[in-house]
């Protein structure tokens, strides 16, 4: 009789964790053939490796004006690829997400619509959520920052698009714990295409991005083929269960930093730990960094002390945004200050980074950032995040005993400064006027005064002479 409540029992508990997991599958983008004349055998192959969900990747990414038309006048096997990707999910029985290409009609132009394009197991279409290619246009394809749809398995499914990630309110998110994400070609900030792994963390959820990645609580992916499958936990990561797998850029962001305040941090000093408070705006950052060590060889890179607080550029949207960030930089003025190294690594060893700042509280997100050389996995051993909270007034981020750091920091998104440009380019002049004051009071006034300082020293040198000369 025993042995036959231990039978029951563990069937029970089988069949409890069978309706708390799914199983999901994206494809190897690594491949070069893939294309959307290979989406059928795609979901033919998935069906027979009982995937639950299939994530197809984008058809190709749009990066130029010349392409952007080339494309558009190219693009008439919209209704073919939709029919074949329908059939295909009904023979399968599993439920597609694909993002296509459309053409659209809009504002007396044709314009390149990204659609995302849920089918179920029927082949049916669910969901479609739109987004144009171009982030100028003026086009309203979409009622919703975000399509959702829910499952026969009982899991409901967010659909975002890439710049979704960073331009969404986490209270929009409404407990959603998984969702499907088609990349894009649009790099915004340092961290852009690393940023839906911090996203994912913050908010103990589940990703499938069509890139071919996995992020959240997911058993090791099998590789079959062309797909790679996951099984899934529904309910998102747990707390006890959550770690952040960080992987090397593949490329390094050069931009104008000239807004940043930037500090060089001492790495001299930090040897015995060295604390430095920086402000900008209504933000202040209060860092301690203790360098364990900082190797025997000269440094290839410097590292800065960076905050800003104000509006960044989004496409046709512009977001409020607050960051205290420890930046590998390149040189020691911020208009040539970028995240990178020419090397594989820093040959700097960080014993700890604590890094505490007073974000704004209120319509307000905050994230953490880490950027590495190498392949890092940050569990509660040498990494914490402590958000905002009722028991504290600050946002904290700490980091142990790790090298080969290109970025560690805290993004802060403040929602309320949100705007977008306008058709005729005119945008929020309270903005801009916050915006101009803030540069104005900060210290680039002073790294301008700097510069025209060793400029006229040297004329005033050479004239000196001149003058001497003639006496």
């Amino acid at each position: 009789m025993s042995f036959l409540k231990i039978v029951l029992f563990s069937l029970c508990c089988n069949l409890v964790r069978a309706t708390n997991t799914y199983n999901a599958a994206i494809v190897d983008v690594s491949s070069p053939d893939i294309n959307t004349g290979k989406y059928a055998s795609l979901i033919r192959e998935a069906g027979e490796r009982d995937v639950d969900v299939l994530v197809l990747p984008t058809p190709r990414n749009v990066a130029s004006e010349t392409e952007f038309d080339s494309c558009i006048n190219e693009l008439d096997n919209y209704d073919e690829i939709m029919k074949a990707v329908s059939d295909a999910a009904k023979d399968a029985r599993i439920y597609v997400v694909a993002q296509l290409l459309e053409r659209y009609s809009c504002q007396n132009r044709e314009e390149l619509i990204r659609s995302s394009v849920v089918f179920d197991r029927n082949g049916a279409v669910i969901s479609v959520y739109r987004k144009p290619v171009n982030s100028g246009s003026r086009c309203n394809t979409t009622s919703s920052k975000m399509g959702h749809f829910t499952t026969d398995f009982g899991v409901t499914f967010g659909v975002l698009m890439e710049d979704d990630i960073i331009l969404t309110n986490v209270k929009e998110v409404n407990g959603i714990k998984n969702f499907i994400v088609s990349s894009s070609s649009e790099a915004t900030f340092v961290f852009a295409k690393h940023f839906s792994t911090f996203w994912a963390y913050t908010n103990n959820i589940n990703l499938i991005i069509d890139n071919g990645k996995f992020i959240g609580n997911i058993d090791v992916p099998k590789f079959s083929n062309n797909l790679i499958v996951a099984e899934f936990e529904s309910y998102g990561s747990s707390d006890i269960s959550k770690t952040l797998t960080i992987t090397p850029p593949t490329s390094y962001f050069i931009g104008d930093m000239s807004q940043y305040i930037i500090r060089p941090l001492n790495l001299e000093a930090s040897t015995k730990g060295y604390t430095e408070t920086v402000c900008q705006g209504n933000i202040c950052c209060q860092f301690y960094v203790k360098t364990n060590s900082i190797g025997a060889k000269q440094q290839d890179v410097t590292y800065g002390l960076v905050v800003f607080d104000g509006v960044q550029n989004l496409g046709n949207s512009n977001i409020g945004v607050q960051t205290c960030s420890v930046v590998a930089c390149a040189g020691l003025y911020k208009r040539s200050c970028f995240v990178g190294s020419e090397k594989n690594n820093t040959n700097i060893i960080f014993d700890n980074i604590l890094i505490k700042g007073n974000f704004s509280n209120g319509n307000t997100a905050h994230f953490p950032t880490i950027l590495t050389t190498a392949q890092s996995v940050m569990n509660k051993e040498n990494f914490r995040f402590t958000p905002l909270n009722k028991n504290t007034k600050y946002v904290t981020a700490e980091l142990y005993n790790t090298e080969n750091v290109l970025s560690f920091g805290i993004f802060g998104r403040d929602y309320s400064k949100d705007y977008q440009t306008s058709e005729f380019g005119s945008i929020n002049n309270t903005s801009i006027i916050n915006e101009l004051s803030d540069y104005i009071s900060s210290d680039n006034v002073q790294e301008f005064f700097d510069y025209l300082w060793i400029r006229l020293r040297v004329l005033i040198f050479v004239v000196s002479i001149y003058v001497l000369e003639m006496m």
